[in-house]
């Protein structure tokens, strides 16, 4: 088993001490569970390193009076208790609480104060809300790489021959997008409206009212819950900072995939105009080595044993030595956190503070290769399926509004070209998959990246 006591610090750092951020969606993944698991190994490694600490106190004390002899006594004991640790961790909390067939999110650590439980809770309501709050350039923070997007504009105003235009509003073609889709019955697949804001735009940007449901208390984070009536404004104006997107998102492999098509329609030039846009993002599986927890047994055999005994041998000098600044760095974290609140509530009076999520624990742990090759072939197919439906659905919506879609039609034969779309009126970005990583035989990886 690895555990990557980085990633969790990191995890810690950039998502739970970061208060008045946005927490990034994490699809596939119980984010404030694994925040809590983060926590509890963090106060773990904080009683180890106190106790290793005492220990090479004693050991820089005693040494002339032992002549060495208490040097070595001390290295052993160190030894013993990182070897206790890690057993511990691997056959106490990671085999017995987080493999697959015991985890269950409800035992999951309590957090160690207020204020992370504070935070954890919020955390958990982001996770079902509908506000995607992003500080980078893409707005689908936590959704991984946007492999694909396209675009189109369809005339809207052009009876079919001998019949009347049909009003409709932007929403009724939202709805019936949405309809048509969720009939498709995909397992795993969730459609729901979200609002896409960038966090820089929140304090000066966005108007009033959006501001005002989307962060009502500049100190603390954006809210996860906005109203349908904001969404159905924004829809509306098609415009703003702030705008609605259809999320239609398919999860597959237990998790270890997850697909999401970001769509967006918009009436323009008078509602003579739809805008219709598209954005294909893919979560790959988690790379191998945190995979590897469903291997473990539920106590180690002696080979095992021994392997974790070594490991403990060559981490003990290390751990011992760094005991002193690990703790000396933990006492002075709780001031930094606290100088860094304090200019970040400067840069809120100057309204120039962004609350947009910069860290997604998902994406960190992202591989860069598919690890089955049915998982490539099923990205393909929630992406193919999904896409195929949307465009019947508009054809269907434009008909029974007595729109000529005879355009739409007639460009279905060069709309998918190796599953792209392509016409006059329509762009893409995306081409073809890369193939990469070596291996033993039978091991060979699908890359997921597109260039």
């Amino acid at each position: 088993m690895h555990t990557d006591i980085g990633l969790a610090r990191k995890a810690v750092a950039r998502i739970v001490h970061e208060p008045r951020r946005a927490a990034a969606a994490s699809p596939g993944v119980d984010l404030g569970c694994v925040l809590r698991h983060a926590l509890a190994a963090h106060a773990r490694q904080q009683r180890r390193d106190v106790v290793l600490l005492l220990l090479l106190l004693v050991m820089v004390i005693t040494l002339p009076f032992t002549f060495g002899v208490s040097l070595l006594l001390g290295v052993l004991v160190a030894w013993a208790v990182v070897a206790a640790e890690l057993l511990s961790v691997h056959y106490s909390v990671v085999s017995r609480k987080l493999k697959r067939e015991n985890f269950d999110p409800k035992y999951a650590p309590r957090p160690p104060g207020a204020q992370e439980a504070a935070r954890l809770e919020a955390i958990e309501l982001r996770d079902r809300g509908n506000v995607m709050v992003s500080s980078s350039f893409e707005p689908f923070v936590g959704h991984g790489e946007t492999y694909r997007t396209w675009s189109f504009a369809l005339n809207t105003g052009r009876p079919e021959t001998g019949k009347q235009v049909i009003p409709f509003t932007i929403h009724e073609l939202n709805a019936y997008i949405s309809a048509r889709v969720g009939s498709l019955k995909l397992p795993g697949m969730e459609i729901s409206d979200v609002l896409l804001v960038n966090g820089a735009d929140l304090l000066i940007g966005v108007d009033d009212h959006t501001r005002g449901e989307v962060l009502r208390n500049p100190a603390g984070p954006p809210g996860a819950q906005v109203s349908d009536a904001l969404l159905r404004e924004l829809r509306e104006d098609g415009k703003g900072r702030a705008r609605p997107y259809l999320a239609i998102r398919v999860t597959g492999w237990s998790g270890e995939v997850v697909s999401t098509l970001f769509l967006r329609c918009a009436l323009l030039s008078g509602r003579d105009t739809a805008f219709i846009e598209g954005s294909n993002c893919l979560l790959p599986p988690v790379r191998e080595k945190y995979r590897t927890v469903d291997r473990l047994l539920d106590s180690p055999t002696f080979r095992q044993w021994c392997q974790l005994a070594a490991v403990a041998g060559v981490r003990t000098p290390f751990l011992l030595v760094r005991a002193p600044f690990a703790i000396l760095g933990d006492l002075v974290a709780p001031l930094a956190r606290h100088r860094t609140q304090r200019q970040q509530e400067r840069r809120i009076r100057m309204r120039s503070f962004d609350y947009g999520a910069e860290f997604s624990l998902r994406e960190e742990a992202t591989d860069r290769f598919f690890h089955r090759y049915f998982q490539a072939l099923d990205r393909e197919l929630y992406t193919k399926t999904i896409e195929h439906r949307v465009l019947d659905a508009l054809v269907q919506f434009l008909e029974d509004h007595n729109i000529d879609s005879t355009d739409l039609i007639q460009r279905q034969t060069s709309i998918y070209n190796s599953g792209l779309f392509a016409g006059r009126d329509i762009s893409i970005k995306g081409s073809s998959v890369r193939t990469g990583g070596t291996g033993r035989q039978g091991n060979n990886r699908q890359s997921v990246r597109q260039r």
